[in-house]
């Protein structure tokens, strides 16, 4: 199994969609396109070479085509065979995970809850077959319903495929968790790291480095810190101010503590440098934080 990772921090680029019906038997053309593609089945089968590897889409599930990827059908499909396309574009680089490294990822965002806010990404098999269907084809719908109403602004055609790319990757997601993916195919680098995860989140009130993480666990600092950012997409160090900054968020607007408090209560020993590195990462001060949660109205009904 292969799944696309692609970042949704920013919402995708729609280029175009449609639906196709064949006339008489089709096979798809040889193409190579710079954008990404979505094919979602609804009538008959068809037949996919993408980059060498061979699929059958059926009705009721999806196809999704890389960028740069050369495509084309190996074989005819009948005719009046159906389903539905979209090309959009990523803002940012994707990866294309096996299953080994979409477990791992899976067994870091399960094991962490702190990694939902440090990163936004969706998962996508190249060829699955969603749960909730439904759902799938309501989205699409609702973005033909967009792009025909030709609203000023493109970017509600932008969400709207970003919506469709979220509610694809929560039912993989979901299913994966639910089959209760396999634990044996996480190498012990995997293991070691998700145990490192929860070792610095018990810690994340302390003042620790990665030289102390590194300790912990009798790696080279170095070379933990290229582990990490490999495994992870970001830098050890700021993963651990992240981790400070969600937990000084929810102590700002669940306790009265003052702000030299808090600060020292996440370990900084220099309260302004506190101050400097929550701005960083909120674009608020801890105050103006603060004063945005008490403006909040609160009611029962």
């Amino acid at each position: 199994m292969k799944i696309v990772k692609l970042s949704i921090e920013q919402p995708v680029m729609f280029a175009s969609a449609g639906s196709f019906t064949a006339d008489r038997q089709w096979i798809h053309q040889q193409r190579t396109n710079n954008s990404f593609e979505i094919m979602i089945g609804i009538r008959d089968a068809v037949y996919m070479d993408i980059d060498g590897g061979k699929y059958v889409m059926r009705p009721k599930q999806t196809l999704i085509v890389p960028p740069n990827s050369p495509h084309r059908g190996y074989a005819y499909s009948d005719k009046n065979c159906s389903f539905h396309w979209l090309h959009f574009y990523c803002q940012t680089d994707y990866v294309l995970l096996d299953e080994k490294e979409f477990q791992a990822d899976l067994h870091r965002l399960n094991a962490n809850t702190y990694f939902n806010e440090l990163g936004a990404y969706a998962y996508i098999p190249l060829h699955s077959s969603p749960l909730e269907m439904e759902r799938i084809h309501i989205l699409f719908h609702q973005l033909l319903h967009i792009m025909e109403s030709r609203y000023t602004t493109r970017h509600g055609m932008d969400y709207a495929v970003t919506s469709l790319l979220i509610e694809l990757s929560e039912q993989t997601l979901a299913d994966y968790n639910a089959r209760g993916g396999n634990e044996a195919i996480l190498d012990t680098a995997d293991k070691k790291l998700n145990k490192m995860l929860e070792w610095i989140r018990i810690h994340s009130d302390k003042n620790i480095s990665v030289q102390d993480v590194a300790l912990e666990f009798k790696y080279n600092k170095d070379y933990l810190t290229r582990l990490f950012k490999l495994k992870t997409g970001m830098n050890m160090q700021e993963y651990i101010h992240r981790l400070k900054v969600s937990k000084a968020k929810a102590m700002l607007y669940q306790t009265s503590l003052s702000i030299k408090e808090i600060a020292y209560a996440l370990g900084f020993q220099d309260e302004k440098y506190f101050m400097k590195l929550f701005k960083k990462h909120e674009n608020l001060t801890p105050s103006e934080y603060r004063s945005a949660y008490y403006r909040t109205h609160m009611n029962i009904r």
